[in-house]
């Protein structure tokens, strides 16, 4: 069964959803650079309330790529 709640997770209660009740969580947490907009937390908040332990998340992992600059005139702003 798959059931939709239009609420933010820190507000769903164990009466809504029992605790570890959930066997597959499916989000689209990438905000910029995975940090921005704090969606990451709220996925793992997600997690470790409501999936099971043999449970699976999608996405389940995430590769972050960056390089290291320097521009002088950003710098200086």
């Amino acid at each position: 069964m798959v059931e939709v709640i239009e609420k933010k997770i820190e507000d769903i209660s164990a009466a809504q959803i029992p605790f570890k009740s959930v066997d597959v969580i499916v989000s689209e947490p990438l905000g910029t650079f995975l940090l921005n907009e704090r969606m990451l937390e709220t996925y793992v908040i997600a997690r470790d309330m409501f999936l099971k332990p043999s449970g699976r998340m999608f996405p389940a992992k995430a590769d972050l790529c960056i390089m290291p600059f320097t521009d002088e005139s950003i710098f200086n702003e």
